[in-house]
């Protein structure tokens, strides 16, 4: 499952910025009906992934001989021969392009057997559109889901729990629904479809230790990455099969890596922080917008105690220091600085300036220099991130750093280029959300409110 939070609060923060209007000369508004449509290529990305195959195999293990929950699962769960998948007619039918293109990757970087069909009755997995609140009355926290022997919401709302399929119950995987909401924005929609697809082929487990994976809770992931596409070409190796005993499993695991992922093997085990049950809850609540602004911050605050206590201090440290200074920004705007300051330095020396995570934490440090008036740093730290984001493909991410780049540029006089840096900005707002009658409200008040001190004439 999926709980969806980082993103849409990385925009609000956004809309949130104010800045010094300069000299501002009569504006030509530019509305979303006006932009031309863009969207993000289908491409294929690169095999491997240059770490240790021992680490590698300690994750692999993780990922699939547990639930997220906890529960350990006694033998290892793949589908054995083709995988058909069947997206249900209805209003996810504008998202099909989007599957076939993760399908075409599924197929050309872990070697599965998998494709679409238009035959429900010959699928194994399931994509059915639910409104979320439907979603939500069957779990509050979750975006969107997949559940095991299920191939329509109507037949998993009707069915008595005591016939639901539990996955500790499977030995093998055969029928998946996946299940979306229909009425979100386009960016949640596209990012549930890449991680239920993800977990829908085996990897049942969540772990926000993992830095580079859409298997991770924190969301910063949106498109399936070359690690995911490991972890799956792994299992779906032919010398693992369903129901193999996590000993088997684990004797044979760190073999298949060094075959097909030769860039691990030989390489030394970094030492590496542990899982933490605390600080997953602790960060959950403190994104939880139903928990009351006092214990969301405490919950921050003991998330940013504990994560800096971790050894090795991993990227843990930087997510909690974002999300603090997130809740901090409006009531401890000092504190708040110093918290996305010390993220952001964290993040890009562990990680590097080409990660989600680092342009994710760029997008605040450049309203940071908004807000202080400097305006060329704002820019230039804007501008190492948009790269990041568009190869990451989080519309989202994207269209914010765009408009605050645009924000940068207008301030500093140079009105042409703000100019069509606000049209892409409201470009990728377009892509990330939609045009529906259920969401076209509120993006719009959201897009006015983040351009209403930009003026778009040169």
């Amino acid at each position: 499952m999926i709980r969806k939070s980082l993103s849409i609060l990385a925009f609000l923060a956004l809309v949130g910025c104010e800045m010094s209007e300069p000299t501002a000369p009569t504006r030509a508004v530019a509305t979303p009906d006006d932009l031309t449509t863009v969207s993000f290529p289908a491409e294929t990305m690169p095999r491997g992934v240059p770490r240790s195959n021992i680490a590698l195999s300690r994750d692999f293990i993780d990922l699939t001989f547990a639930l997220e929950r906890g529960e350990p699962l006694r033998g290892l769960l793949r589908h054995e021969g083709p995988i058909r998948v069947h997206l249900r007619p209805g209003p996810l039918q504008a998202y099909a392009r989007d599957v076939e293109n993760l399908l075409a990757r599924f197929r050309a970087e872990a070697n599965i057997d998998i494709a679409s069909t238009p035959s429900a009755a010959s699928a194994n997995i399931h994509i059915d559109g639910v409104p979320i609140r439907e979603l939500q009355r069957v779990d509050p926290g979750a975006a969107c889901f997949i559940i095991p022997g299920e191939t329509s919401w109507e037949g998993f709302r009707n069915k008595p729990a005591r016939q639901r399929v539990r996955w500790s119950e499977q030995r093998t995987l055969t029928t998946i629904g996946i299940f979306i909401p229909s009425d979100s924005f386009p960016q949640d929609i596209r990012d549930c479809l890449h991680e239920e697809l993800a977990q829908a082929l085996g990897p049942a487990n969540d772990l926000y230790r993992l830095s580079d994976s859409v298997f991770n809770d924190d969301n910063f992931h949106s498109v399936v990455t070359p690690f995911d596409m490991l972890m799956l070409r792994a299992l779906y190796d032919p010398s693992l099969q369903s129901g193999m005993p996590r000993s088997v499993v684990a004797g044979r695991i760190n073999g298949i890596l060094d075959r097909i992922n030769p860039g691990g093997a030989g390489r030394g085990s970094l030492p590496m922080a542990p899982a933490s049950p605390e600080w997953n809850a602790l960060i959950e609540q403190a994104l939880t917008r139903r928990t009351s602004p006092s214990r969301r911050i405490a919950a921050a605050d003991r998330a940013v105690a504990l994560a800096r206590q971790m050894r090795p201090v991993d990227h843990r440290a930087g997510v909690a220091l974002i999300t603090r200074g997130r809740l901090l920004r409006d009531t401890q705007p000092a504190r708040a600085v110093a918290d996305f300051v010390e993220g952001y330095q964290r993040l890009r020396g562990l990680l590097g300036p080409d990660d989600i995570r680092t342009a994710q934490s760029a997008l605040h440090m450049a309203i940071v220099g908004l807000e202080a008036r400097d305006y060329p740093g704002a820019q230039r730290v804007a501008e190492t991130a948009i790269p990041v984001a568009r190869r990451g493909q989080n519309a989202v991410l994207l269209s914010s750093l765009l408009l605050v780049r645009a924000k940068a540029l207008e301030a500093q006089g140079r009105l042409s280029a703000a100019r069509d840096g606000q049209l892409d900005h409201l470009r990728w707002a377009r892509y990330a959300f939609g045009d529906t009658d259920g969401i076209r409200a509120r993006r719009q008040a959201a897009l006015e409110k983040a351009t209403e001190d930009l003026p778009l004439t040169n």
